[in-house]
């Protein structure tokens, strides 16, 4: 029996009936959950080995003679504040709030997530090298660089990596300025419908740039949290002060927010659960296709931080010259 309510019915179901099925059934989901499963494995091993290494899980040694001025401190202090409040807040409306309701996680949740565990990748900024300098202040229990692959021996691995800010920071400036900016894309439309997607991501772009650029320096020059030790001088500004900083920084990480702002907006014109990640985890059976889903955000996640981000910030680090002048706080150890 059938059951149409108009003439846009009866063409859908005809539509339905002669269309061969959709190119999203060899989507990208299982290769991505593959990169997902293999990356959320590394990241158990490593987080383990660095836990019960003893030394390496202990928080990084002060180094003198300088020392912070007060207000300096109590400033990181309220930035780590601050982002420990916004990373509850993403959790708690991304995933908690959702999974008592719907006892499913939309995109937002899993890229909430993604973000935390992809944390652990941030330590490849020094893999080679001692590229990110990181403030001995910080709330640390050390660095877990040592462990992870492609770590260089002769690099140093006796710094403070946040625990605090750190993982925060890879939940709002991907899904944080994805959703921001998929919220104003969609009032940009309705001002502007003609405006191609061309226009629409430069504009996305520029705000995430600026974005990620006022953030950055506001957080470098108060509270000396981290430094850019070492950068590609040409692109570089106030090069050889303390805050010197990179301008491909912003660059990347705008290119990074652009990335998941794409996925978010064609997840939003797609059914739930056909985001372009997620395409194709409907070939594998019913019980597995939520988990699949699941670590297809998380390869997904993992392969736009490490190719547009990690990869060129390292490449350019290495080849760079132009070297802050730290305060020993801010050396490793």
């Amino acid at each position: 029996m059938s059951v149409t309510t108009g003439p846009g019915d009866t063409v859908a179901a005809k539509r339905a009936v002669s269309d061969p099925p959709p190119l999203g059934r060899q989507g990208p989901a299982t290769f991505l959950a593959l990169i997902g499963v293999v990356w959320f494995v590394i990241c158990v091993e490593v987080i383990v080995r660095w836990v019960t290494s003893g030394e390496e899980f202990t928080p990084a040694p002060r180094i003198g003679p300088d020392v912070m001025e007060d207000w300096r401190l109590v400033a990181l202090r309220i930035f780590e504040a601050i982002s420990l409040a916004v990373m509850a807040a993403f959790v708690w409306y991304c995933v908690v709030k959702p999974l008592r309701e719907t006892r499913s996680l939309s995109l937002d949740g899993k890229f909430v997530i993604g973000g935390i565990i992809c944390f652990v990748a941030d330590a490849f900024l020094n893999v080679q090298q001692y590229l990110f300098a990181w403030n001995s202040a910080n709330v640390n229990r050390g660095v877990w660089v040592r462990f992870l692959p492609f770590h260089n021996p002769e690099a140093p691995s006796r710094y403070a990596e946040s625990l605090i800010w750190g993982p925060p920071m890879y939940i709002y400036f991907c899904a944080g300025v994805a959703i921001v900016a998929c919220h104003e894309a969609k009032r940009v439309r309705r001002r502007w419908p003609a405006m191609s997607k061309f226009r629409l991501f430069a504009i996305v772009f520029i705000f995430e740039f600026i974005f990620d650029f006022v953030v950055e320096n506001v957080v470098i020059r108060t509270t000396h949290a981290y430094a850019f030790a070492k950068t590609y001088e040409p692109l570089t500004l106030w090069s050889g002060e303390v805050h010197q900083f990179p301008i491909y920084e912003s660059i990347l990480v705008a290119f990074v927010g652009c990335v998941f702002t794409w996925a978010r907006m064609e997840a939003e014109e797609r059914p739930v659960g056909e985001s372009p990640i997620e395409l194709g985890a409907e070939r594998w059976r019913p019980s597995l296709r939520g988990h699949v889903r699941n670590f297809a955000v998380l390869g997904f996640c993992m392969v736009t931080l490490v190719f547009v981000y990690h990869l060129p910030f390292n490449w350019l680090g290495l080849i760079g010259t132009s070297h802050a002048n730290l305060p020993s706080y801010l050396l490793a150890g």
